[in-house]
Order: structure tokens, then sequence, then C-alpha cells
């Protein structure tokens, strides 16, 4: 009897525990919004921020607040370059909880990408404070503090996250702080610690041996960090020319590689083999040089200077060579800006031994590859001053130094000396007309003054096709498409690379009904010169004005094979986009252009146009009102974001 008493009531308190536990369960089994903050969080690590933001839209409207829904809002918005709804949201969760260091990180994150460091600190202090074992708050507070340029504090806060978490991203950061700071050894032993950095610290790198005017090992560097697909590449073109000899279009490459890897000899050979169109005797006069053959050397210097693609590099190399100033003035001639590492690694042995002028000469050169050498071009172009008040070169050198790094003023004042030294030298004159063209006048007498400046210099110099584009270029501002269109083609006929005439050219004949006549023109551009950035961008604009969106998209795809960083490509391939409907791919190319330039008023109007069409019309505000923010008080942006909070507003209502 007592066993069935037992059994009995093993069975009740059985029961009983069932039910305690489903009840139980029913209490801890996660809501909606916990599975919603989880795929968020998920979408946020897999960074597909507009389904983050799909996903978690709803959920701070929700009866229980959650403050990780504003953080991980904040945080799409951050990699999605809206930053004042960033802000929002990272404000929010702080209210929420204020004891959490992740949205402090956020907020100083933020304000780091808008470039105010002082708040930038102030957030980040308070996440260290919250959380002093937060590797990722003492990082961002270094970062702002480097931004700030409080370089001792920046290492602090740096090598105090390293005592936590001593992760890739803290070496880079102080290796940009000890640039800075200019503290060379600290730089040297940093960079010693990371045989394989990332490509923005490799070009930091060659940078800091360039500032120490060590320009061989900037060079050699740069090689050093290109071997692996620099052999890849010359193994890969050596096989496929031995299985089919008649592909002869691989030797430019291949030449450019062999010369770059040391291997002088053999580029030589190849470069022989080769009867293609582009030419190789840039790379030629370098592999004669290395191998000692100096006049065989000169003499392909010489022919890539008249082919005029390479012209500054050659006169370059040729006055390193010959030590005759006369190719310096010549370099400066040069319609192209090319940075060829391997010429400017062969002056610095001439630094030491040259005269002021020459060193003046040199530092200008290298401003072309980091504009820090253009304060050391000027002083030493003044030197030349003390002893020739009107040395033309000098005043040059000068005038060019100061006009880069941003003193108009002063390079203007030392233009007028040239101009007043050498009243029927063209140059003082073109060079006076393009400082009145940057300041961007709209004076009608200014900009009669800046064409009869440019007017005397093409008296002057008739066959200078940058003169005669310069005046051309400047009619066509004015709505005088006749004289400018003149203009254009005598540039082109005095010079192959005059790129912007033909572009220019090519669009006056699109407007006037006139296509046969403008694509030829784009062409012969491209056959001059296949390596220039330019050139696709201008065949690009071209097709888009005839709506050929395919082959536009192909160009400008083309662009930033070449160059990367090249922002207004990744612009108007958004443009494109939008106007072929595809706006998911329109807002994908115009955040990219974000990430090269945080700045860009027009990636963000179009990317307000893009999010619209996509139904996002919150983060279609977030961008109008980005776009608001690079330029106040804009007519047109304010009434966007006016249009859209209505059309906002009326959602909410539905």
């Amino acid at each position: 009897m007592k066993r069935y008493v037992v059994l009995a009531v093993a069975a009740i308190f059985a029961f009983a525990l069932v039910v305690a536990i489903a009840l139980l369960s029913s209490f801890n089994r996660p809501s909606e919004i916990d599975y919603r903050l989880a795929r968020g969080r998920a979408l946020l690590d897999a960074e597909n921020y507009l389904a983050v933001l799909q996903t978690l839209r709803d959920v701070p409207n929700a009866k229980v607040t959650r403050p990780e829904a504003h953080a991980y809002l904040g945080a799409a918005y951050l990699r999605l370059h809206l930053y004042q709804a960033a802000i929002k949201e990272f404000e929010e969760s702080v209210k929420l909880r204020p004891r959490q260091s992740d949205s402090w990180i956020g907020l100083a994150s933020t304000y780091i990408e808008l470039g105010e460091a002082q708040k930038a600190i102030d957030q980040a202090k308070r996440a260290t404070d919250i959380e002093g074992t937060s590797a990722d708050a003492w990082l961002m507070l270094a970062r702002a503090e480097w931004q700030q340029r409080s370089f001792d504090e920046a290492e602090k806060a740096a090598l105090k996250a390293r005592e936590i978490d001593a992760r890739p991203a803290i070496s880079d950061l102080l290796l940009h702080v000890y640039f800075d700071a200019d503290q060379p050894e600290k730089f040297q032993a940093e960079l010693d610690q990371n045989p394989r950095p990332a490509r923005a610290i490799q070009d930091l790198a060659v940078r800091f041996f360039l500032r120490r005017g060590q320009f061989a090992r900037a060079d050699g560097l740069k090689t050093r960090y290109e071997q692996a697909d620099l052999d890849r590449s010359t193994l890969e073109a050596e096989l496929a020319l031995r299985r089919e000899p008649e592909r002869t279009e691989l030797y430019p490459q291949l030449v450019k590689n062999l010369v770059r890897l040391g291997r002088f000899p053999e580029a030589v050979e190849a470069a022989k083999k080769y009867r293609g169109p582009i030419p190789l005797d840039l790379e030629l006069g370098k592999a004669y040089w290395m191998a000692g053959r100096k006049d065989d050397a000169i003499a392909a210097y010489r022919r890539a200077s008249a082919g005029r693609v390479h012209k500054l590099s050659a006169e370059v190399a040729l006055a390193a060579i010959t030590g005759d100033i006369k190719h310096w003035q010549e370099a400066y001639r040069a319609e192209r800006i090319e940075k060829d590492y391997f010429v400017l690694a062969q002056l610095e042995e001439t630094l030491p031994k040259s005269s002021p002028l020459v060193r003046g000469f040199v530092y200008r050169y290298a401003g072309v590859f980091d504009t820090f050498f253009y304060s050391k071009a000027a002083e030493e172009a003044l030197h030349v001053l003390d002893q020739d008040p009107t040395n033309f070169d000098a005043l040059m050198t000068i005038a060019t130094a100061y006009h880069r790094l941003g003193r108009v003023d002063d390079a203007a004042r030392y233009i007028q000396l040239a101009r007043q030294a050498y009243p029927n030298t063209a140059e003082p004159l073109s060079r006076l007309a393009n400082l009145g063209v940057s300041a961007q006048v709209k004076d009608t007498a200014e900009v009669q003054r800046i064409l009869d400046l440019m007017s005397q210099a093409v008296r002057l110099e008739p066959g200078n096709a940058s003169y005669l584009f310069n005046l051309g270029w400047t009619y066509d501002q004015v709505g005088d498409t006749s004289k400018a269109a003149d203009l254009y083609q005598r540039a082109i006929r005095a010079s192959p690379l005059s790129f912007e005439a033909m572009n220019n050219l090519a669009l006056i004949y699109g407007n006037q009904g006139q296509p046969d006549r403008a694509w030829p023109l784009l062409e012969q551009a491209v056959r001059t010169d296949p390596e220039n950035e330019s050139v696709y961008f201008n065949i690009a604009n071209y097709s888009v004005r005839r709506r050929d969106w395919k082959h536009a998209l192909q160009d400008y795809d083309r662009v930033l094979q070449i160059n990367p960083a090249n922002s207004a490509a990744a612009v108007e391939k958004g443009r494109v986009y939008l106007e072929l409907g595809r706006a998911e791919d329109a807002v994908e190319n115009l955040n990219r252009a974000l990430e090269i330039d945080p700045h860009s008023f027009d990636a963000y109007i179009l990317l307000s146009s893009a999010y619209e069409k996509i139904g996002h019309i919150r983060e279609a505000i977030a961008a109008a009102e980005e776009a608001q923010r690079i330029r106040p008080g804009t007519p047109d942006t304010s009434a966007a974001i006016d249009r859209l909070n209505a059309r906002l507003g009326k959602l909410g209502a539905k």
C-alpha cells in the first residue's frame, strides 16, 4: 500500500515538475524582438547593413525598449556613411544604458569620421572609464588623439590597447603616429615588427623613406612589397610566350616587370622581340643605364622624351646621366605627370654634390611623389635668388612650390617678378592666368584679364598645347564655343597628349549633332596613352551623353582598375545605375565613392535618390542631410529633405 502511495506522490511531483518547466520555458522563450536582435547582429557581422536596418527599424518603437537595437542601427548607419543618423542612434543607446562602452565607442568613431576630434576624444574617454580593459575603447581614443595631433597621448592610448590585445590595427595606428610626429627610430622599430604590412602601411613606409631623402630605399621597398606579384606575373608571361610566341601583347608588361626585378639583360632581349604599338624606350633606358651602357641609355631616353608620354621621367633621367641643366628645364615642360620611383631613386646620389638650383629641381620633382618636398624646393631656389635675383628657373620653382602648398599670394608674387624680368616669356603670363582660373573668379573684368594673359601666352608660344587648351577652355566657359573649338583643334595638332582638348571638342561636336566627328578624337586619346585613367573617364562620359550605358560602365570600371582611388568614377557609376533603375547597385557604388571621398556632395545626393527608389525613406533623408552638412544652405537639398519628410509622415499615418 505504501508503495502505491509513494508512486502516486512521485507521479504528482513529476507532473508538477513538467508543468513548472513548461511554465518556466514559456517565460524564458526568446521573443520576436530577441530573434530580430540576434538576426540584426548576425547581419551586422556579415556587413549586410541595409538588411540590418530592415530587420531592426521598428524594434526601438516596441513596448520594451532595447538599447542594443539602437547600437546596432547606429553601427549600420556608420558603415553606410550616414553619420548624423548614426549619432542619433548611438545617443539613444547611451541614454538607455550609459554604463555600456560600445555605444560610446560608436559615437567616438562617428565623430572621427566627421573630423570632430575633440568630441571623439570625449566619447572615447567615457568608454575607457566604463571599460578600462576594452582594447577597442583605447584604440578609438588613440585614433581621436592622433586626429587631434596629440601624438604623445595617441601613443599612450595605443600602447595601452596593445597591452590588452596586440591586434594589427594598433601597430598600423602607431606607425601613423610616429610618421606624423617625425619619430623615425620608433617608426623603423615598429615597421620591423611587421614583415607583411597592409597596403596602406606599405605606402606609408615608402613615404617614410622618401621624406628622409632615401629615394633608392623607397624604390627598393616598393619593389619588395610587390615582389610576389611581379614574380608571378613574369613567370606567367614567360610560360605563355613559350607556348604561344605570337602573343606579343604580353611583352610590354613583361619588360616592365623584368626591369623592376633587376633582370636588365633579359629586359633588353625581351624588348627586341616586340614590334607592337606601345613604346618601350623608357624601360630600355633604365635597363641600359643599369647595365652600364650609357650611350644606349641616353638614346633610349631621348626617344622616350620625343614620344611625349614619358617625357617627364625621360628628361629627369637624362639630367641625372648627363648633368645638363637643359634636361631639367625640358622636364618641366612635360604635359603628363607620372611617378617613376626608379628614376627618382637615381637622383639620391646627385643631391649632395649638386648646385642649389639643381637641388631645387630635384626636390621639385620629388614633390610629385610627396608635397613635403615643395618646401625644400622653394628653400633651395631662394638660395639661388640670393646670388641671382632674376634667375628664371628659380622664380618658377618657387612659384610652383608655393602654388602646390596653397600659398597662392606668394606664388603670384614670384610669378610677377618673373613677368617683369622676362616680359617676352610666355610661362609667367600663363601661370598668372591659371592662378586667376583656380580662384574661380566670376567678375567680367577679371575674366577678361585672364583671357588677355592667356592670349599673350599663346601669341608668344603658338605651338604650346597647354596654353592653347587653357585659352580654349576659358572661351568654352564663357560660352564662345566657336573660338573654343578652334583652339582645341590647334592644341590637338600641337600635341597628341591634349586629351582634355579632345574630350571638350568631342563634347562640342556631340552637342552640335556631329557624333561622327566626336568619337575618333576619343579613340585617338586611347591609342596615344592606353594607361591614362582620364582617357577612359572622358570616353565613359561621352557614352553617358549618348545614353550608351553598357560602354559607360565598362569604361568607368577601366578607370577604377587603373586607379581604385578615383571617387568620381564610382560616383558616375552610381549615376548610371540610377538611370538603369538598378538602385541597389547604385547604393553599392556610391558607398564605394564615399569610402574614397567622404566629402562628396554628389555621392550623397545620388545616394538619397537611390535609397528613395528602394523604399528606404529614412536613409534617403539621412543621405540628404549629409549632403546638406557638406554644403549648408543648398536650396535643392533643403527642398528634398522637406519632401522626403512629408512622404515619411504619410507612410507613418498609413
